[in-house]
């Protein structure tokens, strides 16, 4: 896939009309929202959603039946996401739903929300959970995560566990759906080295939603495209020029993190085993270079345990800025601003806009992000030097980090 070229007036787009998504309300955590689906990007999934609603019935089933539309809706999205084993599955139990079988008796009238709730992805990784630990073999053949393969009977064998164990099922339903997506740190890893450009040796690292904070640990991954080297050349964890749309047009140097922390209202301690394996089981079974990936990013957070506190991305960030303001400073989120409530987001924007007061050519503040455009997400940058904010649009990327297409010229 080559770059992909965006119209003069987009690139220029003001941070304020861009961060102004419409946002939802969570119950469960006030100023935050739900995700409506893990990794596989909100906005991607909410495309294929619409997609669903446009088709012949499906506007008049979600009004009668969220639930029952939220797992036909999940099964179309799999597919194209790249996971034939859960558009499968997704079927069938929408199809027991559909009878009033197992599945009608445990999901209906669970969630009025259901897709923002992400009620089919909490089942399915509950389910996925249980042969992680290794406690159902029938099950266990049907997952490639731990070397099995989907048979015709998957479907049944699913339902099977749900009924013999439904309380334990219930349970796990409890579980919000919460991923670290690894691939997305070639942003860090490129935004490390097109800081050079202005003159950056050396920065602190503030991640709001971090999750379990792997990517915290970017500098110790390591990117490659052509003479192009970003990162750790010894690490397990490699992104090679396939990763990649095309070439960073970036300086081949990258300027060094000093001080690398994280937020998040819930984070994930991968350290803890019942821990890594709840953050394992939100990843699809059968996207196993996925797996690979975030299974190395563990091993790494082992030996170099990242730093996430549990706070409001507002506050924490107004004490960090105030905190660490001697060198420059970014300050990134990925795939996360549509879930900040309006109060949240307005607290953290003064915030960066208190902050760049003290901001010079020195010691610049970065304010860099990877949000979704619609099929694809957009890299942005707003960056104080002193005055008003300089806005780039760095470049496009899958929502995974997959095929980054850098946009400006070096």
């Amino acid at each position: 896939m080559g770059p992909v070229l965006r119209r003069a007036s987009r690139a220029a787009a003001s941070v304020e009309s861009w961060m102004s998504p419409r946002v939802l309300s969570s119950p469960k955590r006030p100023g935050f929202v739900t995700p409506l689906c893990c990794h596989e990007s909100c906005e991607a999934q909410r495309t294929y959603y619409r997609e669903s609603m446009s088709l012949p019935g499906q506007s008049s089933l979600f009004e009668e039946d969220p639930m029952l539309a939220a797992l036909r809706a999940q099964a179309r999205v799999c597919g194209p996401l790249g996971s034939k084993m859960y558009e499968t599955l997704f079927t069938e139990l929408a199809d027991d739903y559909e009878a009033g079988g197992r599945i009608y008796a445990l999901l209906a009238g669970r969630s009025a929300r259901p897709i923002h709730d992400a009620v089919p992805l909490r089942l399915a990784g509950a389910i996925h959970r249980v042969v992680l630990r290794g406690e159902d073999d029938r099950l266990a053949r049907h997952y490639p995560s731990v070397g099995g393969k989907p048979g015709e009977d998957f479907g049944a064998d699913f339902i099977g566990y749900v009924r013999e164990h439904l309380d334990e099922v219930e349970s796990g339903l409890a579980s919000q759906v919460q991923t670290n997506e690894v691939g997305r740190s070639v942003v860090q890893l490129t935004l490390s080295h097109w800081l050079t450009k202005f003159g950056v040796e050396e920065f602190d690292f503030f991640e709001v939603g971090a999750s379990a904070g792997l990517n915290l640990n970017f500098d110790k991954f390591y990117g490659c495209f052509g003479q192009l080297r970003m990162g750790d050349p010894t690490s397990e964890l490699r992104f090679m020029g396939d990763w990649f749309g095309n070439a960073p047009l970036v300086p081949k140097t990258g300027a060094r993190v000093v001080n690398c922390k994280g937020v998040d209202v819930s984070p994930i301690d991968v350290t803890d085993p019942s821990q890594e394996i709840r953050l394992l089981s939100f990843v699809w079974p059968d996207q196993k270079t996925r797996l690979q990936r975030i299974r190395a990013a563990i091993e790494i957070a082992k030996e170099h345990k990242p730093i996430v506190d549990t706070e409001s991305a507002d506050t924490w960030i107004e004490r960090q800025l105030r905190a660490h303001r001697d060198k420059a400073t970014v300050v990134f989120h990925s795939i996360v601003w549509q879930y900040l409530g309006p109060d949240v987001q307005r607290r953290f924007r003064q915030a960066l806009e208190d902050a760049s007061i003290t901001a010079t050519p020195e010691k610049p503040l970065i304010w860099a992000r990877m949000e979704p455009a619609g099929k694809v997400a957009d890299v942005r940058v707003a960056m104080w030097r002193g005055g008003d904010p300089e806005e780039f649009l760095l470049a496009e990327i899958g929502y995974h980090g997959q095929e980054m297409n850098w946009l400006l010229p070096y």
